[in-house]
């Protein structure tokens, strides 16, 4: 099995409130997801002084399409300070082999009693089967 080596996406925004999929499975390639990077973006926000919370889940696909977050797809509930970087590293890869699964990220805003309204800037780093 050859790896591309391959940049396995840009940064992804993901808006206070939302859910957003930062990377899913296409073309049966199996993926190898070395790290999650997730930047609160408070700069030039109203919000500078505030601490961001996020949610990361692998999700499994629905039907070879992307399928929903739900609690039990959940690994990790972070606090992210003002301009604050947070890198999720596991120890293994996390392997995504089949169309549609998924690694998901919800930025909390102003659920589970929040205050914070800014963005997160959302990477993923790894490798895909050539």
């Amino acid at each position: 099995m050859a790896l591309a080596k391959a940049n396995l996406g840009f940064p992804t925004i993901v808006s206070a409130g939302t859910t957003s999929t930062i990377y899913s499975v296409s073309s049966a390639k199996t993926v190898y997801i070395r790290s999650i990077v997730i930047y609160n973006s408070t700069v030039g926000t109203a919000s500078t002084d505030l601490s961001q919370q996020a949610q990361i889940y692998i999700v499994p696909n629905s039907g070879g399409s992307v399928g929903t977050a739900t609690d039990g797809d959940r690994i990790a509930r972070i606090s992210l300070a003002s301009n604050d970087t947070f890198f999720f590293e596991p120890q293994y890869p996390i392997t995504l082999t089949s169309n549609g699964d998924s690694i998901q990220v919800f930025n909390e805003g102003t659920f589970n009693l929040g205050v914070a309204t800014n963005d997160i800037n959302v990477v993923v780093l790894g490798d895909r089967e050539a």
